[in-house]
């Protein structure tokens, strides 16, 4: 009933204005007060029409204010808004935005300049883990495995008992120990050399840059066995083992048994000795740089092993002598800026402070066994041939077309300034690090007096799991569990490998 009432008042007073048509009007006499209000609605529909709020001399064409690129690097989108993380009340502050139109007015190539900052470039991938390996990225994790993207920036640890093998885009190979943290920080491709810089936080690492000319055959068991089979199925040696079985008759089989013949790793030889003179060398040589906190390595065309404790020394070792190579220690202090060159192939040590190192002569058995599951690698060698052949080749193909190397694998070229960049880094490595070190030592000391057990030295962690699988390993080389892979079809090959190759 007031619903009534009201709608009665209400229309009593329409009728009532001055003004209010009059009963003889027609609804499209009083429709047609719109057109009176409204512009003509022809066309493509807009809030306003462009004559209202535009002139042809007001035009501003967004190429010749702002600078950006015509196409992106591989891994950047066209919109560098970052939407993800974007906050919908910082994106509606006035305030906030006409400080960044303050800023961006002054500065022409701003979306170039924000591209740079934030595109990270892809610096390696997981060849294989063993275990739990986990990447930090920012301050969120993840569990990597088999071909797990490594970008600028990320931080690798393998846990307990775990091992990982990282295939760097140069075609460099890099072995993780249990309980070890690494900080992969860039990757730079430059006119004739590439480089690489990496912190070893804690732990192990064995660097293995790609060796010229041909690898000599050796037929004892591979040493780094926990990290076989490989999932890169072709890599194997049992593969070649399958493909000698098909071809063999029953009376081969046999006389094989008994001969304990290698003919598997005669093939997986010849395989890697003829793709890596498919490959040919690389065009540029890679320099790197790996930090640890009391001490920095740099050098090119070597293999070594690096290994640090927290609040602890580290302990390194050049692995073979190789042609055009170099090998420097830094160490630490505000004064101490000279490169010391190293040569022989020996252990050495670094002192906790890093001001000092020497050359060991009785070598303790830790660092003996270290150095042993990495000897003798043929799997892991064949397997970095090809990926050379599947993800570096073709970025080299392409490392002297700037745009190319950008648009289809999303790096940067960089000139001759990328010497500079080395230079830098070793004076601001070394000052930043001599302060790191006595910060750490006061932390260390806390935890130590609050009752809390600190691992400043190596021990049998670095090493078990992997010695214990080798050791086994040679008892049941030719057992009946290992001979029968070699009997199985391709699906059952896969499976295995997939059952094998992690855990």
């Amino acid at each position: 009933m007031n619903k009534l009432f009201w709608s009665a008042f209400a229309m009593s007073l329409i009728l009532l204005a001055p003004g209010a048509w009059s009963q003889g009007q027609t609804d499209e006499e009083f429709l047609g007060l719109e057109s009176e209000i409204l512009p003509e609605l022809k066309g493509e529909q807009r809030f306003t029409s462009p004559e209202l709020h535009q002139k042809e001399d007001w035009k501003v064409e967004p190429k010749k204010v702002e600078a950006d690129v015509s196409e992106p690097a591989k891994g950047q989108g066209y919109s560098i808004i970052p939407w993800s993380t974007q906050d919908p009340e910082e994106w509606m502050d006035i305030t906030k935005w006409v400080i960044e139109r303050e800023v961006k007015d002054v500065t022409p190539d701003w979306k170039l300049r924000v591209r740079q900052a934030e595109h990270k470039e892809l610096v390696g991938k997981i060849l294989q883990c063993k275990g739990s390996c986990s990447v930090f990225r920012g301050s969120n994790s993840a569990k990597v495995q088999h071909l797990s993207r490594l970008l600028e920036g990320d931080e690798l640890n393998t846990d307990k008992d775990s091992v990982a093998w990282v295939y760097l885009m140069d075609g460099t190979l890099v072995r993780l120990g249990p309980e070890t943290s690494v900080s992969i920080q860039e990757i730079n491709f430059g006119k004739s050399e590439i480089f690489v810089l990496t912190r070893l936080n804690r732990g192990h690492i064995f660097w293995h840059p790609r060796s010229k000319g041909e690898v000599a055959t050796n037929f004892a068991p591979e040493t780094d066995s926990l990290s076989l089979p490989l999932l890169v199925r072709e890599a194997n040696v049992e593969f070649y083992e399958r493909e000698i079985f098909k071809s063999q008759t029953d009376s081969q089989h046999l006389a094989e048994v008994m001969e304990l013949d290698d003919n598997a790793i005669k093939g997986q030889m010849k395989a890697l000795n003829d793709l890596k003179t498919q490959n040919g060398e690389m065009p540029l040589e890679t320099r790197f740089m790996v930090v640890a906190p009391n001490s920095t390595l740099v050098g090119k065309n070597v293999s070594f092993d690096f290994t640090y404790q927290s609040g602890g020394k580290a302990y390194f070792k050049k692995r073979g002598t190789n042609l055009g190579e170099e090998f420097t220690v830094h160490l630490r202090g505000y004064s101490m800026t000279q490169a010391i060159p190293v040569s022989e192939e020996d252990w050495h040590e670094v002192e906790v402070n890093g001001r000092s190192y020497t050359s060991l002569e009785n070598v303790p058995g830790m660092l003996q066994i270290l150095e042993l599951l990495t000897k003798r690698i043929k799997t892991l060698e064949l397997a970095r041939e090809m990926w050379i052949r599947d993800f570096t080749l073709p970025v080299m193909k392409v490392v002297n077309e700037p745009e190319k190397l950008a648009v289809e694998h999303g790096y940067t070229r960089w000139g001759e300034e990328l010497d500079k960049r080395l230079q830098f880094l070793v004076e601001y490595t070394r000052r930043i690090e001599t302060t790191n070190l006595r910060s750490l030592e006061n932390l260390l000391g806390k935890l130590e007096s609050n009752g809390e057990k600190v691992e400043r030295n190596l021990n049998e962690n670095q090493y078990r799991v992997s010695l214990n699988h080798y050791l086994l390993g040679l008892k049941s080389r030719y057992d009946h569990k290992k001979m029968r892979v070699r009997e199985m079809n391709d699906l059952h090959y896969y499976v295995w490998i997939l059952r094998n190759g992690k855990f």
